[in-house]
């Protein structure tokens, strides 16, 4: 495995790469990339809503990208690999155009972690709005919790919330190892 700095190093110019992207596109609002704590994520939270107040974006948006950066930032705290020297690597950015928001997270997944999403993220976009709820409500009821305490609804409240499909990416970057990229967007204005 590779040593925790240069998993780093790896993740930061990913990092940076995302970053300097959608900077020329869209502003960006929020952006850290770093060793994720529960503090950290309060602290991103209160962020968030600040910056939404002053964005006056209108209760339903705001609503909706509050909710998706609480599970983002959430399953990056419960179900993110740790690095050998344990470190919680994670990134969360938000960017902002007239038209919509653009969220992203990331943190490192083993191959088992990568499976997973893979299925549950082709399986969530591929049901309809109403197939969706239904399925909220089966996982919600029925779900089994896992030993990291989630059943898999914050993907699927996240897919409920945006506008679009949700987008994935996994960057191999050590045996076994990849780092993972979420990506969300939500319609300004709703």
């Amino acid at each position: 495995m590779k040593s925790t700095s240069k998993l780093f190093e790896t993740c930061n110019n990913h990092y940076t790469r995302t970053f300097d992207e959608i900077q020329t596109k869209k502003s960006v609002l929020i952006s850290f990339f770093g060793d994720f704590s529960q503090t950290r994520v309060n602290h991103l939270l209160e962020k968030m809503e600040s910056t939404l107040a002053q964005l006056n974006e209108t209760k339903r948006s705001g609503k909706r990208v509050f909710s998706i950066t609480v599970e983002g930032l959430q399953n990056i705290k419960l179900h993110g690999n740790k690095t050998a020297d344990n470190q919680l690597l994670g990134l969360f950015m938000l960017s902002y155009n007239k038209k919509e928001y653009d969220i992203r997270f990331g943190n490192l997944v083993d191959e088992s972690g990568k499976k997973h999403l893979v299925n549950e993220i082709d399986k969530i976009n591929n049901l309809k709005e109403d197939q969706l709820r239904e399925y909220h409500k089966e996982v919600l009821f029925n779900g089994d919790i896992s030993a990291k305490g989630g059943a898999g609804l914050g993907l699927i409240i996240s897919a409920m919330k945006s506008s679009e499909p949700l987008e994935m990416e996994f960057i191999k970057i050590a045996e076994n190892l990849y780092f993972y990229n979420l990506h969300l967007v939500v319609e300004c204005g709703l």
